[in-house]
């Protein structure tokens, strides 16, 4: 029997990282990392797994989160070390930051590092390439939404779709990000400020769409969606447009998420993380098969 598999992920970074607040002088000290365990409580509660990226400049300061997160045998990969567009870097920088990135997390945890995505899913072949070089085993960068002026585009020519959004070349593995084909244009589906910002009826109605016909979905988000707290002081020069953006939908991330969590469980999906999905992959010659699913993702929420 195959299986339609679901994979939830967080990027962990911090408010004052989005790209609105880039250049601006913000109150580091304000954190909504708090975020992260609201997170956690959620799926530990459903007994699922998850996959982490994280920055390397905040994986010092959640060195003992971290090694729970591990211990518990969730996913962690890098998310790049200070929340720079990797298109904005020259390609010698951000081989530099990538891999200092990479050695960083292995170094804290005891264990190899696989996965990588782009802040800002700003990522091209060039740099996809680079990951390879470097030791990275998969990358969960690409998405199709060309309206988004920050998104970066990546060619993957040379490799081989597994299934709808997994890519291939020898050991190395993409995966997109979920969108809807709709009227001849892409509409995210995959969390993030679409989740905080779609009305629960709408997005229920695109999600119900997409899982119908796609075998794959993930879905990412950000600890400041979960945070509690109130917003923070915006710095100075925040438009209000960005401000609106920030704070829309945030009081209702916790419940559309735990929505969409039953959701996928009622289509019959099956919840895993990107290094499971991976080497079941490898094993399976590209096809998720029921047992080997079990065998890997049972042992692992024990």
């Amino acid at each position: 029997m195959y299986l339609k598999y679901a994979i939830l992920s967080m990027d962990i970074e911090n408010w004052y990282h989005l790209d609105y607040f880039k250049g601006k002088e913000c109150d580091q000290n304000y954190s909504m990392l708090d975020g992260l365990d609201s997170y956690l409580d959620i799926i530990d509660s459903h007994k699922i797994p998850s996959s982490f990226f994280v920055l390397g400049e905040l994986a010092l300061s959640l060195k003992s989160r971290l090694r729970e997160i591990n211990d518990h045998k969730h996913d962690l990969g890098s998310h790049g070390w200070a929340h720079n567009r990797p298109l904005n870097m020259d390609v010698d920088n951000f081989n530099q930051e990538v891999l200092r990135c990479k050695m960083e997390l292995e170094q804290m945890l005891g264990k190899s590092i696989a996965g990588y995505r782009a802040p800002c899913f700003s990522l091209d072949r060039e740099r996809l390439n680079i990951l390879k070089e470097v030791g990275y085993k998969y990358d969960s960068s690409r998405i199709e939404f060309g309206d988004h002026p920050l998104y970066g585009e990546i060619d993957m020519n040379g490799f081989k779709e597994e299934s709808p959004g997994i890519y291939r070349m020898d050991d190395f593995y993409e995966f997109q990000i979920s969108t809807l084909a709709c009227g001849g244009k892409q509409i995210p589906v995959s969390g993030g400020g679409y989740l905080r910002i779609f009305p629960w009826l709408l997005m229920s109605k695109l999600l119900k769409k997409y899982l119908a016909t796609d075998s794959l979905y993930v879905l990412y988000i950000h600890p400041f969606e979960f945070s509690s707290k109130i917003n923070p002081d915006f710095p100075k020069g925040t438009s209000l447009a960005n401000k609106f953006r920030f704070s829309l939908g945030r009081s209702t991330v916790s419940k559309k998420f735990d929505r969409v969590i039953q959701l996928l469980k009622e289509q019959g999906f099956h919840f895993t993380t990107f290094a499971n999905l991976r080497e079941n992959l490898m094993k399976d010659n590209g096809i998720i098969h029921e047992d080997s699913y079990r065998s890997t993702t049972s042992n692992n929420m024990t």
